[in-house]
């Protein structure tokens, strides 16, 4: 079964009528004051301790939590007072509420969410399968997980869940690792930090202390018992034995075996691959499959994590962010299990050498038919001020711009700042980084949370190069979407393009969980092939472009291995 727009799961047309300025600008458009989000995360000066966990955070994610097809805003904005390293009212996180003029309204209070504690991250996903969309909230401290009631509120159910982390946590996802119908949690931890650690700059000047000498500590992975509960399945999968300093995470099948693997950046170490076996066990296959080091053979200071097809050759590519010096990496799939640094041949190197990067996404924002990327720069040792950094004096020295690159089809990015308008404009100490389509347009906007506090949303003001089309994978014997599963359109001519459904990437935030294509000059979809996380094959008939369609696991014509 496949259904347009407007179906039980949403409205027939969303608009933003009261807020939407004159669209036919090229670039992203920061409009953040008009729905009504603006600063709403007032950290107050830094207490002058250069407590590493300051230069870290905050992120964000982008989810419908209360399925009207509109999506909602949820910032994480922990931070210490001046007298502890507990956060207060002013730091709680924020959930905003989309409403139907295309506003936001902060219902924090009224949904129960809203932790005080030193947030860094945040991953949504329906650990229930009750058809909302719950939340995992990581901290310097105590996680949280919060489970939606359906009803508009939140029960904070960590304590209930089993799950305990008292690690510093960074980016969590989730993701189904054995296929038994229900979402399991994977959270990278970052260092082992003590509360009086500090730091200093060449010239003895007091600075956020360097990672490189701080001890890393083993990622989580905590098994979903369908019941309500977690257990911590670390070591029983391998994945507790290995000790790394994780930033960023996503979830992709990188051996083509039909089962999910795990993709960790790490912070000034190699990165894991961790490739899951018929057991359910995981080994960290990074090394072998060129994801470790660059082409230097080096390791590098991994944040976030991008994954997509930049070349339209139908196997998945990998992007890290790193510190300044080091470029970005882009890590090109030479065939399933092998992948070679193109970061030189891609054009990423000497565009990106400047800057320290963070919250990142591939997605095709100007709807050309190939995938283009944003990064979100900050960084996390102070430097000359950037031309146009106007913060405090405090994060004023670590203010960066973000940056847009625009791929030519082959896997070859252009930096394209007039037309990240004021995306790039803004010189700020940019961190987190989530995407979605915020104004049901067609196109892709993207939300940045900011070290500082502030946050900003830039709707997608550029000029369309073609069509798009969207499509959502749910599967209704679990009520839920279908993270995980592959997604594959065919145009009318033959071509295809491949998106896995998935809310887990980018740095410490967790983007909307819809497969969404660009088409460039085609106007209509032949065909819709979903490959589902356990295994099923199904076809569904495509249709004309410009729309977000449904596809219902059970509905479609099966394909039969092989075919």
């Amino acid at each position: 079964m496949m259904k347009s727009r407007g179906g039980p799961l949403g409205p027939a047309s969303l608009c933003l009528a009261a807020v939407t300025l004159a669209h036919g600008a090229a670039g992203f458009t920061d409009v953040t004051d008009d729905l009504g989000i603006s600063y709403m995360l007032t950290r107050p000066e830094a207490a002058g301790d250069y407590f590493m966990p300051d230069s870290m955070g905050p992120g964000c994610a982008l989810l419908d939590f209360d399925g009207d097809g509109r999506l909602d805003l949820y910032v994480v904005a922990g931070f210490r007072t001046r007298d502890g390293r507990t956060s207060d009212e002013r730091g709680a996180d924020r959930l905003y509420r989309q409403r139907s003029d295309g506003r936001f309204e902060d219902v924090t209070h009224a949904a129960g969410v809203g932790d005080p504690g030193y947030g860094m991250g945040v991953a949504a996903g329906d650990i229930d399968n009750d058809g909302d969309v719950d939340l995992y909230v990581t901290s310097y401290g105590l996680d949280r997980l919060y489970r939606n009631e359906g009803d508009g509120t939140f029960v904070d159910v960590t304590e209930r869940s089993g799950i305990h982390n008292p690690a510093w946590a960074a980016s969590a996802g989730f993701f189904d690792h054995d296929a038994d119908g229900f979402l399991d949690l994977f959270v990278t931890n970052y260092l082992a930090l003590g509360a009086s650690e500090t730091g200093a700059d060449a010239a003895g000047r007091p600075e956020y202390p360097s990672p490189f000498r701080l001890r890393g500590v083993p990622d989580v992975l905590y098994h979903n018992d369908g019941d309500g509960t977690f257990t911590d399945a670390s070591a029983a999968a391998g994945i507790a034995s290995t000790r790394g300093k994780g930033l960023g995470v996503t979830f992709l099948d990188l051996d083509a075996d039909g089962r999910l693997d795990v993709y960790v950046a790490n912070d000034g170490e190699s990165n894991h691959a961790w490739i899951q076996d018929a057991s359910g066990r995981f080994t960290d296959e990074a090394f072998f499959m060129g994801l470790a080091v660059n082409a230097l053979g080096l390791p590098e200071a991994g944040m976030g994590v991008a994954a997509g097809d930049v070349d339209g050759d139908g196997c998945t590519d990998l992007l890290v962010t790193h510190l300044a010096q080091e470029s970005n990496t882009l890590y090109r799939c030479l065939e399933p299990g092998l992948f070679e640094d193109a970061t030189t041949t891609s054009g990423l190197g000497p565009p990106s050498v400047d800057f320290t990067g963070f919250g990142t996404v591939l997605r095709d924002f100007d709807l050309d038919g190939d995938l283009d990327l944003v990064v979100a720069n900050g960084r996390v040792l102070r430097h000359i001020p950037y031309p146009g950094a106007s913060l405090d004096a405090h994060w004023t020295p670590y203010a960066e711009p973000n940056r847009l690159f625009l791929n030519d089809g082959k896997g070859r990015f252009e930096a394209a700042a007039p037309l990240g308008r004021d995306f790039c404009a803004d010189v700020e100490v940019s961190r987190g980084l989530a995407a979605g389509d915020i104004d049901t347009d067609g196109d892709i906007d993207v939300v940045v949370t900011n070290g500082n506090g502030t946050v900003r949303v830039y709707r997608n003001d550029m000029e369309r190069s073609g069509s798009w089309f969207a499509v959502r994978a749910l599967d209704p014997s679990l009520g839920r979407d279908a993270l995980g599963a592959l997604v594959t359109v065919t145009a009318a001519g033959g071509r295809e393009w491949r998106r896995r459904v998935s809310s887990a990437e980018s740095y410490l935030s967790s983007s909307e969980p819809v497969a969404h294509f660009g088409l460039g000059g085609v106007g209509e979809v032949a065909a819709i092939e979903v490959t589902w996380p356990d295994g099923l094959h199904e076809r569904f008939v495509g249709g004309p472009a410009d729309r977000r369609v449904t596809v219902e696991r059970g509905h479609g014509a099966r394909i039969d291995a092989g075919e």
